[in-house]
């Protein structure tokens, strides 16, 4: 699929580079724009299979700037009601490519950097249920899912709901044993020293504003005052929510969520990960502390911007939802509170194509970038290496 490439207004070249400058940072055989989990896969296993390739992150941020780094932990491939809707968009053939690649690619970033080293925990995953104790369509999803997991996936566990203290209004719970959360700081710093051991370099704080195709596509960038032009074999745009930057024509939906943790709590924690509202809210505890988002259902077309911030009607009821069935028995006061930016489209499954010359692209991660990224990235650098 072809995409046209956006032109923003040209900037003067005005640079204060030395010639060791100019000969080390002015052409990379691949340049990477976006240092999140795609962006860092698509680098990592592009020079790991080329190591004479030079390879260059930029990241416009001193962090991922999307949601690589501000998202909940989740090691997931969703709860039984986002998968229903899923089906109902993609089929059920569609379902489960779509499950078969969230599920292997949370297997290859761990395998990647190392549970240890990513903060693996096999807690589970748990869909929270308010109507019934057990979900009418568990068995054929489980039969539906059999030739993938060779086993069922969820399992009726409203046994648990008094062990883990929700109030009365949760009814029924449901077990997702093949779910698990990180940590993300961990998994991006682990991510960063893979990157590093290939000889990749990066570059942080650093705008681009253009990025021009052909047989050495060419990127303007301005990093602490000053504009230079990076000549590049390749150029790879990891920018998930942002990529409508460079590609106008992609269609993409940003989409913000918002994450809530509260102060600490003596001897308390939840093990497990939790999604309620067809997997639109989700919650963990982290260490003694409880970590809420989501509810981007209650205001979709608000949340649809690219501009971080909180929204004050989704902040309300996430309060709400903690005091009332989450943790009713605590008196939970809160600590931090940010917004990360997701990107969607007109289907789920996630875009890995040549957009122009040189120019190639991987985005529409459909907030599961944590199980997505990493196969999204090594997809990506397979295509740029067999093209």
């Amino acid at each position: 699929m072809e995409l046209g490439i956006l032109t923003p207004t040209k900037l003067p070249l005005m640079v204060n580079l030395s010639i060791w400058e100019r000969n080390a940072l002015e052409h990379f055989d691949l340049v990477v724009i976006g240092s999140g989990i795609v962006g860092l896969s698509t680098a990592y296993h592009f020079a790991k299979n080329h190591p004479k390739a030079s390879v260059l992150i930029i990241e416009r941020g001193a962090t991922p700037s999307g949601a690589s780094t501000k998202n909940a932990g989740f090691v997931c491939f969703g709860s039984i009601s986002e998968l229903l809707d899923t089906e109902s968009e993609m089929g059920s053939e569609g379902l489960v490519d779509l499950v078969e690649k969230r599920y292997k690619g949370g297997l290859e970033l761990r395998k990647l950097l190392g549970d240890d080293k990513i903060g693996y925990a096999p807690v589970g995953g748990y869909e929270l249920l308010f109507n019934s104790e057990d979900h009418e369509e568990r068995d054929r999803m489980n039969e539906l899912l059999q030739p993938l997991f060779n086993t069922a996936v969820f399992s009726n566990n409203s046994a648990e709901i008094r062990q883990f203290r929700f109030s009365n209004k949760v009814k029924g719970l449901t077990k997702n044993s093949f779910e698990g959360t990180i940590d993300t700081g961990k998994m991006i710093r682990a991510f960063g020293r893979k990157n590093s051991e290939q000889g990749v370099h990066f570059m942080y704080k650093t705008e681009v504003f253009e990025v021009r195709p052909g047989p050495n596509p060419e990127v303007d960038i301005k990093l602490q005052g000053e504009n230079w032009t990076i000549k590049a074999g390749k150029v790879a745009l990891c920018t998930n929510a942002f990529s409508n930057q460079f590609l106008p024509s992609a269609a993409i939906v940003p989409g913000r969520g918002l994450i809530l943790v509260s102060k600490p709590v003596p001897g308390w924690s939840l093990e497990g990960s939790f999604h309620y509202h067809n997997g639109y809210n989700y919650f963990r505890s982290v260490g003694n502390r409880l970590l809420l988002g989501g509810g981007r259902h209650l205001d979709i077309s608000g949340e649809e911007t690219m501009e971080f911030g909180i929204n004050e009607r989704i902040l309300r009821q996430l309060k709400e939802d903690m005091n009332d069935f989450i943790a009713p028995e605590l008196e939970l006061e809160l600590d931090y509170q940010w917004s990360g930016i997701m990107a969607f489209g007109n289907t789920k499954a996630p875009e890995i194509s040549k957009v122009d010359e040189g120019i190639y692209a991987a985005y529409r991660l459909g907030g599961m970038g944590v199980a997505l990224g990493t196969g999204v990235g090594q997809g990506l650098a397979k295509l740029m290496q067999e093209d």
